[in-house]
């Protein structure tokens, strides 16, 4: 059975402004909030230009992201979350996620985002440990970060999460632990721990190039990466998600959508959607036949997104159409990464118990999920078990 637009059911804002550029960040953003009130402007046309050609869609989960969104005045993005909700309707149980960086945090701040209908802050700590820190490129300190917890507290969340960041080169097992314990004292509701990658075109991957910096080894990593799923889980925090961690009922709703490969719009420089083919075509995207879903992007550049909104356009860059195959090797993928595992066909066993005797997945019934030495592979896992099919 096709989908139909109204299984969009989430939809991701991007806000692109930052106090500073990251090393190691290739997502689209800018230093400086300079020109931030004419593009939150533009995005809310953006929304209501998608309500127009979506239709008014129901709404499970809405995530802002960044950029660095707590960095925008607090009345421009109370006004952006109006203009959602007048667009679209909004489920009063909906999560709706706002990121903030620690430096751009106060109470006061918190509770007009609370205020407006955030109701989940995204807190990017990244470390605790000054060293790493600044060869991150952030601008906060360890206290500062903690303090943001505190504060966003305060001002009525209760769903909190703190982004961290291993495998960062001069940082130890040891200090790595340090900061776990410091976040997990916090009491953050939710912990996601993300590898240090080296990305094209980011200052981090010039000074690799350049022999300035040496990446930290795959063993050391892996070895990070299980340091944080034990002390996690022994403190309370379910590994449901390979990065992701969270005390029972805080599971980030909006990112499972993207893990069990549902359906998002998106509005906003630089913003990724995926829709059914029906509510592609709707936008004004080219659907290939036999396509079931279309994913699409938006263009990085801001001044070319106003001009796009002005003319009366959706500032789609380009787009992708999703045959059956291909779905099939993006539910496997992404469903491995989930502690619940995914469901495979008869067609797949025998090469899921192949893969059982490498110790690489475990098998319960008609599921499958990646097991830790598995996680390190996972690509190669996936290949193994659509096959030819993903084709």
């Amino acid at each position: 059975m096709r989908a139909a637009p109204d299984d969009v059911r989430s939809l991701y804002v991007h806000i692109p402004f930052c106090e500073r550029k990251c090393e190691y960040c290739d997502f689209t953003s800018v230093a400086g909030a300079t020109g931030s009130e004419a593009y939150m402007d533009a995005l809310c046309a953006e929304v209501r230009r998608l309500g127009e050609r979506l239709g008014r869609l129901s709404l499970d989960t809405v995530f802002i992201g960044g950029g660095t969104p707590s960095l925008v005045e607090p009345d421009l993005l109370a006004a952006l979350l109006a203009t959602v909700r007048s667009t679209f309707s909004v489920a009063v149980d909906a999560e709706v996620t706002m990121e903030a960086n620690p430096s751009s945090v106060t109470a006061g701040r918190a509770r007009v985002w609370r205020a407006a209908g955030v109701n989940r802050v995204s807190l990017g700590v990244q470390s605790l440990e000054a060293d790493a820190l600044r060869f991150l490129g952030r601008v906060h300190d360890a206290d500062r970060a903690l303090a943001a917890v505190a504060e966003v507290r305060e001002a009525g969340f209760t769903s909190i999460n703190c982004d961290l960041i291993y495998a960062v080169p001069g940082l130890g097992d040891t200090r790595w632990r340090r900061t776990l314990e410091r976040v997990v004292a916090a009491g953050p509701t939710h912990i996601s721990c993300y590898e240090l990658t080296v990305e094209p075109g980011t200052p981090l991957h010039t000074r690799v190039r350049r022999g300035l910096v040496r990446p930290v080894e795959g063993v050391r990593s892996m070895r990070q990466h299980r340091l944080a799923v034990d002390l996690l889980e022994a403190a309370g925090y379910g590994q449901y998600e390979v990065s992701n961690f969270a005390l029972p009922g805080e599971e980030c709703r909006h990112n499972l959508v993207y893990w069990h490969n549902g359906y998002y719009a998106a509005a906003g420089v630089g913003a990724h959607g995926h829709l059914p083919a029906a509510a592609a075509a709707s936008i004004g995207l080219d659907v290939e036949a036999g396509a079931v879903s279309v994913r699409h992007w938006h263009g990085r550049g801001i001044a070319a997104y106003g001009r796009a909104i002005r003319a009366g356009d959706l500032p789609i860059a380009g787009s992708e159409p999703v045959g059956p195959g291909m779905r099939e090797q993006e539910r496997v993928m992404l469903g491995l990464r989930l502690r619940e595992g995914v469901r495979i066909g008869a067609a797949s066993l025998d090469e899921a118990r192949s893969l059982e005797g490498l110790g690489l997945i475990a098998i319960d019934g008609d599921r499958v999920r990646a097991t830790s030495r598995g996680e390190a592979v996972l690509n190669q896992v996936t290949l193994r078990l659509v096959g030819d099919r993903a084709a």
